[in-house]
């Protein structure tokens, strides 16, 4: 079985990304994991051409190619981000928009787990925002809503340092 943990973060050591390696710790007692660091991918914006879903294909090539297929292997999921303007970065909205280029089979039954970081407390609104934006996602595309963890973390509170928060992301896994 097969896991993708998606950053969405522009920094590769950044809170989010310190929550999902500690994610990663109990999911690959699971699941072989492959990470991918959108911060290092060149994707272009989806323009709703629906070139896609005319031909098949995308007519952007660029690093979302293997995505793709990386995205279509895994039995599970996980989108890590921090949180920008209440909602997730553009990094990873950019590649869920482009994930429209697949057929809504390419989700079924994939459990899906989300990690958020940002500054505000954790009974921020933001967090609830992304929180039903991302269940609404799942319900749409059949894909299984299996854990969330939002966190409060910024350069002076980093994840790192807080302990509950990291145990928090080595059980999310367990919950499900």
């Amino acid at each position: 079985m097969k896991m993708l943990i998606i950053h969405g973060s522009a920094r590769k050591n950044g809170n989010s990304s310190t929550l999902a390696k500690e994610f990663e710790k109990e999911a690959s007692t699971r699941y072989t994991v492959e990470n991918l660091y959108l911060g290092e991918k060149k994707i272009s914006d989806c323009t709703g051409c629906k070139h896609c879903k005319r031909t098949g294909s995308c007519r952007y090539t660029d690093d979302m190619q293997p995505i793709y297929t990386q995205f279509k292997e895994a039995d599970a999921v996980c989108f890590v981000s921090p949180v920008y303007w209440w909602g997730i970065s553009s990094l990873l909205k950019t590649c869920i928009d482009r994930l429209y280029a697949l057929n809504l089979k390419d989700f079924h039954n994939k459990d899906f787990y989300l990690i958020v970081t940002g500054s505000d407390s954790v009974e921020g609104i933001q967090y609830m925002l992304i929180q039903e934006q991302f269940k609404a996602i799942c319900e749409y595309t059949g894909m299984v809503f299996a854990g969330y963890l939002p966190v409060s973390a910024d350069d002076s509170h980093k994840a790192m340092d807080n302990e509950e928060a990291l145990d928090l992301a080595r059980h999310l896994i367990q919950n499900n």
